[in-house]
């Protein structure tokens, strides 16, 4: 049994954006590149979207979740750790150290240039720049996520104005 699968790539941030299903039941999941057509080889990687035919195990090992028994299209995401997340950073001179901004959140944190380079695999002559990073990474880095990605502060307090 083979399941339509839809993507978008988003050159950009290095992402795929899977869509399966149709409707109000559609889910999506957003993933790397490199993970998408290591799983998928049979998408084309020079296309910006397309409909691939693939495989419940090729499904699941994405991070859906399927019917146990396949008689309804049913579709859950089950791994939201793959779901990278965004993160800018820039070369402070005057105390030596990378500060990391996590985009979409007020997360922000400063690690030392060798502990930078070692985590994310960016070249050392590189000063400023933008990462697409799992979220096992993230932690790794320092950053708060938890299961559902980044963990977002809510403020109970308001200012009022006289």
């Amino acid at each position: 049994m083979s399941i339509t699968l839809g993507f978008i790539r988003n050159r950009r941030e290095g992402n795929v954006i899977i869509m399966v299903g149709s409707g109000r039941k559609r889910q999506e999941l957003r993933v790397t590149s490199e993970l998408f057509f290591t799983i998928i080889p049979q998408a084309n990687p020079f296309l910006y979207g397309d409909t691939v035919e693939t495989t419940p195990a090729q499904l699941a090992e994405l991070g859906f979740e399927l019917d146990a028994e396949m008689k309804r299209e049913v579709f859950r995401v089950v791994r939201p750790l793959v779901t990278p997340a965004h993160v800018r950073y820039v070369f402070d001179p005057t105390t030596g150290n990378y500060i990391l901004r996590y985009v979409g959140t007020r997360q922000e944190l400063v690690i030392q240039p060798r502990a930078f380079w070692r985590i994310t695999k960016v070249n050392q002559r590189s000063p400023l720049g933008s990462l697409t990073l799992s979220m096992d990474v993230m932690s790794e880095l320092g950053f708060i996520v938890r299961k559902g990605g980044a963990q977002i502060e809510r403020y109970s307090k308001f200012v009022s104005y006289a």
